[in-house]
């Protein structure tokens, strides 16, 4: 693909968003990425979906279009006061080294309690938004959340409806940021009464981007799947608990499995052009937040750039505001010692939403879906029965959700 290549009939593409695991870092470089995006040039949105910690900005974006208030939340939120530490890292790791345990089924309990996360999601987000998927993890079978239902493997391939209804919002997330011995795996019992613990949805063999699941929820031909990849975590607290994650689970040598995601005509993959931050660095100040977030934000500008979403006066305005933002972000405000933030930095990205009609029904999804599960207005039983087989023989036409069901910026 030419380096430069900005095809104005690129600009009119549906997408769908795929934001892969990496805890902390998928939440700010995700931000940073649907900034970008806000500002380009393409058709709807078709799914937008998170793995892991990008459940988180994906979830936020997908129940209400602001831009700008998913930057403040994300800047306003303290992370480490989602989950409790109920013991200290060197204890937890004594703790697995002494009396390792399998990932499967995980243990009951793990280093932080998830409670408090799952209820601030469910408070934020009542109710499912439409176009927003996750993913976690049975063993090695992917359980899929929608708002239509939840979906899992099946025996043989392909997928089934596993639950006709939804759970909450921050269950799902709690289940898919689920990382084995870390934090409590996620009870859930299918219609048919079977039990399952659900863990983090990178732990599976397509690694922290599982590019199968919008492609098996919706049709992609003729539009763009962006997906997000933070890349390995190299901080030295992550490398210590891989490595006493490969002497616990000698079936595997990683918390994830390291899988390319190649970037094509159809994908175009965002990745940090250096190190971020570690995947559990929780406690952030308000500098290395936006530090990650305009790491993602130009790594962004760069990809859309090359793929012709953003050109021409859009782009030459995204650029001067990730040019004022880093500079801003460089300067030192007195007094020194308090690490003051220049307030022109907060008002750079203000009004930045995405138009209503980004989340208008996309009419219908073409015959080649492998499974079209997605913005149904009909109630989850009546799309289909509970343990359904859903197979591109047999594939489902949902009537998306009109604009109005939107809720507003």
């Amino acid at each position: 693909m030419n380096e430069n290549s900005t095809n104005e009939n690129h600009a009119g593409r549906d997408v769908s968003v795929l934001i892969g695991t990496g805890g902390s870092r998928s939440i700010l470089f995700g931000t940073g990425v649907l900034m970008a995006l806000a500002q380009s040039r393409f058709g709807r949105f078709r799914s937008i979906g998170g793995v892991s910690g990008g459940s988180m900005p994906a979830s936020m974006i997908a129940s209400r279009p602001d831009v700008t208030w998913l930057l403040n939340t994300v800047l306003d939120t303290d992370f480490n006061k989602m989950v409790k530490r109920r013991v200290s890292l060197v204890k937890f790791l004594y703790t697995v080294l002494r009396d390792p345990q399998p990932i499967d089924p995980p243990p009951l309990q793990g280093a932080l309690d998830p409670a408090d996360m799952g209820q601030y999601f469910n408070d934020l987000i009542p109710e499912w938004p439409p176009h927003f998927w996750t993913m976690a993890l049975s063993g090695q079978k992917k359980v899929i959340f929608t708002r239509d239902g939840i979906l899992m493997d099946k025996e043989g391939g392909g997928l089934e409806l596993a639950s006709a209804a939804p759970v909450g919002v921050g269950t799902a997330v709690c289940a898919t940021c689920a990382v084995p011995m870390l934090l409590d795996p996620v009870p859930w019992k299918t219609d048919k009464g079977d039990d399952h613990l659900l863990i983090d949805g990178g732990f599976g063999p397509e690694g922290r981007c599982p590019v199968s699941v919008p492609e098996a929820l919706h049709a992609l031909k003729g539009s763009y799947l962006i997906v997000v990849n933070v890349g390995p975590d190299k901080s030295s607290l992550h490398l210590l608990i891989d490595r006493v994650f490969g002497i616990v689970c000698d079936d595997r040598h990683s918390l994830r499995e390291d899988v390319e995601v190649a970037e094509d005509h159809s994908r175009i993959v965002v990745t940090p052009a250096s190190p971020l931050y570690g995947s559990f660095k929780f406690k952030m100040t308000r500098r290395e937040k936006w530090q990650m977030i305009m790491s993602g934000y130009m790594a962004a500008v760069t990809a859309f750039a090359r793929h012709g979403l953003l050109s021409g006066d859009n782009l030459a305005q995204a650029q001067e505001r990730g040019v004022k933002a880093l500079l801003l972000l460089a300067a030192r405000q007195k007094p020194y010692n308090q690490d003051k933030l220049p307030p022109e930095l907060d008002q750079i990205f203000v009004d930045l939403s995405f138009p209503a009609e980004k989340f208008a029904a996309v009419e219908r999804f073409a015959a080649d879906a492998p499974v079209a599960v997605a913005e149904s207005c009909q109630e989850p039983a009546a799309v289909a029965e509970s343990g359904q087989e859903i197979g591109a023989a047999e594939t489902l036409v949902p009537t998306p959700p009109t604009a109005a069901e939107l809720p507003s910026s």
